[in-house]
C-alpha cells in the first residue's frame, strides 16, 4: 500500500529515471514517462531495451521521481517489476496522453497496435515495496 504523501507526489508527476542492473558492468539509468495505476507504477518500453531485458530477468527496479521546482525534492521507489505484454497498447496510449497533454483519440489505436507489434513494446508494472523521500531543504542559505 502506498502512503498518501507518496501517492500524491507520484500522481502529480509523470517523469522518472529508472535504475536497473545490467547483465555486466555498472547499473544503468533511463528516463521514462509513467503513471500510477492503483498501487502500481506503469511505463512502456521494448523487450530489447535495457529496462525490458532487466524486467525479463526478474530484476528489481528503482525509480527516481523528480520535482523540477526548487528545492527539487524527489521520491525514490524500489519495486518488483513485471512484464504486461497485453497492456502495451494501452500503455502507449496513456503515455501519449501524458506527453501531449491531450487524450489520444481511439482512431490512433490501430497505429499504436502496429507500432507495438513492430517494436516489440511491453508495459512494465512496478509494485513498490519501499520508498525514500527527500526532506524539503530551505531555498535560501542561513545568514552567517
Amino acid at each position: 500500500m502506498i502512503q498518501e504523501e507518496h501517492r500524491q507526489f507520484l500522481e502529480t508527476h509523470s517523469l522518472c529515471v529508472v535504475g536497473f542492473n545490467r547483465k555486466q558492468g555498472p547499473p544503468s539509468l533511463s528516463p521514462t514517462y509513467y503513471w500510477l495505476d492503483g498501487d502500481e507504477i506503469v511505463f512502456s518500453t521494448t523487450k530489447v531495451r535495457g529496462k525490458g531485458r532487466a524486467v525479463a530477468r526478474g530484476e528489481d527496479l528503482s525509480l527516481c521521481v523528480l520535482d523540477t521546482n526548487p528545492p527539487f525534492p524527489y521520491l525514490l521507489v524500489y519495486g518488483k517489476a513485471g512484464v504486461d505484454e497485453a497492456g502495451a497498447v494501452d500503455a502507449m496510449m496513456r503515455i501519449g496522453e501524458i506527453m501531449t497533454g491531450n487524450k489520444l483519440p481511439e482512431a490512433a489505436r490501430p497505429v499504436m497496435e502496429q507500432r507495438a507489434h513492430n517494436e516489440g513494446r511491453i508495459a512494465v508494472r512496478v509494485a513498490p515495496y519501499d520508498f525514500f523521500k527527500t526532506t524539503p531543504i530551505p531555498t535560501q542559505r542561513p545568514k552567517s
